[in-house]
C-alpha cells in the first residue's frame, strides 16, 4: 500500500506540474521525465506481492492450474474487466478526436495570422 501511495503522489505531482507550466512542448518534456521516474514504481508494486508474501495471499485468478476463484466470482469480475476496457478505449477515442480538432483549431488560428501579417 505504502508502493499505491507513492505512485499517487507522483500522479497528483504529475497533473500539478502540467498545470504549472503553459508552454504545452515544455510542460510535455517536464512531465515525461516525471513519468519515466515514476514508471520505476511499478514493478515493485507488481512484485510486492510476491516479495512479502505473508501479507497477501497467493495469486487466485492468474494461477499455472485453474483460477481459484470461484466461477459465481469469476465470470462477473471478467465482465466488468472486459466493459471497463470498452468504456475506457471509447473514451480514449473522444479523447483523441477533440485534441484532434483541436490541434485542427490551433493551425487555422496561426494560418490566418500569418496571412494576415503578409
Amino acid at each position: 500500500m505504502t508502493s499505491v501511495l507513492i505512485l499517487l503522489f507522483l500522479y497528483l505531482g504529475y497533473i500539478a506540474l502540467w498545470n504549472a507550466i503553459e508552454e504545452p512542448v515544455r510542460a510535455a518534456r517536464t512531465t515525461a521525465i516525471l513519468a519515466l521516474v515514476g514508471a520505476v514504481n511499478l514493478p515493485v508494486i507488481k512484485f510486492s506481492v510476491d516479495w512479502w508474501n505473508t501479507l497477501h495471499q497467493p495469486a487466485s485468478l492468474m494461477r499455472a492450474g485453474a483460477p481459484a476463484i470461484h466461477s459465481s466470482m469469476l465470470m462477473p469480475l471478467l465482465l466488468m474487466a472486459m466493459g471497463f476496457t470498452v468504456f475506457y478505449v471509447w473514451l480514449l477515442l473522444l479523447r483523441m478526436r477533440g485534441e484532434i480538432l483541436a490541434r485542427r483549431v490551433r493551425g487555422l488560428r496561426l494560418a490566418r495570422v500569418q496571412a494576415g501579417q503578409n
